[in-house]
Formats: C-alpha cells, sequence, structure tokens
C-alpha cells in the first residue's frame, strides 16, 4: 500500500520543525551556561579599550536566551555590568599610563576626530559625555582614555562611569529580554527568537549612533574666526 504523499510531506515537516525547535533549546541552553556568561564577560573586558569586540551584541544574545530558555537576565546583567567597568578601568589606565599623543595623527583620522571629540567635550561637560559615551565604540575608548591622559581623578571618574556601565549594560540586557521573550511568544522557537532578538540589539544600536550624531551636531558651537 502506497503511503500518502500529503502525509509523508507533513510529517517530514514536523520532524524538521522538532528538529529545529530542539537545536533551538540546546542554543539557549548554551547561551546560559557559565561558559557563555565567562565569554560575555571576556568580550566586555575587551571591549572597554579595544572597540572592534561585539561587546553589545553578545549582551543582548545572552539575555534574550535566558529569557526564552527561563533563564535569569538578572543573572547577565550581574556579569556583564562589572566586566564593561573592568574594560573602562583598563582604557582609563592606559590613557594615564600611555597618553593619546600617539593616537591623534593624520594617519589615523577616525581616532583623532574621536580623541579630540572626547576632550573638548571632558572640558565642557565630563558628566554628559561619560555617561552617554559608552553606547558608541570608539568614543567610549577615547573619553575614558582622555579621562585618564587628563588626570581626571579617579574619584570623579570612577562614580561617573559606574553609572554608565549600569545605564548600558541594564539597556542591552532589558532589550534582549524584553525583545527575546516576546518573539519566543509569537513565534515558539528560542532559536528564531534569539535571532530577531539580535536584530533588534544591532538596529537599536545603529539608531542611538545616529541620534547622537544628531543631537551632537545640534549642540555644537561653530568656531568663530578672529578678526
Amino acid at each position: 500500500m502506497r503511503a500518502n504523499p500529503r502525509v509523508t510531506t507533513a510529517a517530514r515537516g514536523i520532524r524538521n520543525f522538532d528538529g529545529m525547535d530542539t537545536v533551538g533549546h540546546l542554543v539557549t541552553l548554551a547561551a546560559a551556561s557559565p561558559w557563555a556568561l565567562a565569554l560575555v564577560a571576556l568580550a566586555l573586558v575587551i571591549d572597554g579599550f579595544f572597540p572592534f569586540v561585539p561587546g553589545e551584541t553578545l549582551v543582548v544574545a545572552t539575555a534574550a536566551a535566558a529569557a526564552a530558555g527561563g533563564g535569569s537576565p538578572w543573572l547577565v546583567l550581574a556579569v556583564a555590568a562589572p566586566a564593561a567597568l573592568a574594560g573602562d578601568l583598563i582604557a582609563y589606565h592606559l590613557g594615564r599610563r600611555l597618553g593619546i599623543e600617539r593616537w591623534v595623527t593624520p594617519k589615523r583620522p577616525r581616532l583623532a576626530r574621536a580623541f579630540g571629540s572626547a576632550q573638548r567635550r571632558l572640558e565642557l561637560n565630563p558628566a554628559s559625555i561619560l555617561l552617554t559615551a559608552k553606547f558608541l565604540p570608539f568614543v567610549r575608548v577615547a573619553v575614558s582614555m582622555t579621562a585618564g591622559a587628563g588626570r581626571m581623578p579617579m574619584r570623579r571618574y570612577f562614580p561617573l562611569a559606574v553609572a554608565s556601565v549600569t545605564l548600558y549594560t541594564g539597556f542591552h540586557v532589558a532589550l534582549g529580554a524584553v525583545v527575546g521573550s516576546a518573539a519566543f511568544a509569537l513565534l515558539g522557537n528560542p532559536l528564531i527568537a534569539l535571532a530577531v532578538s539580535i536584530a533588534v540589539g544591532f538596529a537599536a544600536g545603529v539608531l542611538i549612533d545616529l541620534a547622537m550624531r544628531v543631537v551632537r551636531a545640534r549642540f555644537r558651537r561653530p568656531v568663530v574666526a578672529a578678526a
């Protein structure tokens, strides 16, 4: 007796869906493991002084996996915040020990602009730039190193750095947890929920970058040439 092709196709689809769902659960379990949290911590430490590590993406992904898999995003926050602070403190001490002159050269125009902007903003409004710079990869490194090179007292830098990393990690953990749990509730697959959360986190980073560029351009004071 020949099998009904429609029934066979449906059965294959069910098996494929179950397999994808199993892979998704395995991914969420791996993302919530201590090894994943250690990887997030390491990435955030390096990201504090080397702005080419996707620290935000890992935080969002891990928080989303924790939320979709029934874990605790609070644990991700407890790991991410001290690690991000450690990265900023390393950048501060690198600036204090090495200075920033070697980076401000025509051969590195992007870095030169970042350090120049950081120096001006630290002179005008250090609290504002320290609280917001963490959301911009090159700027956060330049600001911390410039604060160290400019001999900003640690008693002044440290509480602002703590506030900055709390906002930074708290935002990305909340984003990953909310989007991850919502996507999992709607789509029913943790792997897809994880992918959606990473995409939303990346888009949020781009929007924050654009918004801060607009704000800086609006409030930048024009330079008046001397007569």
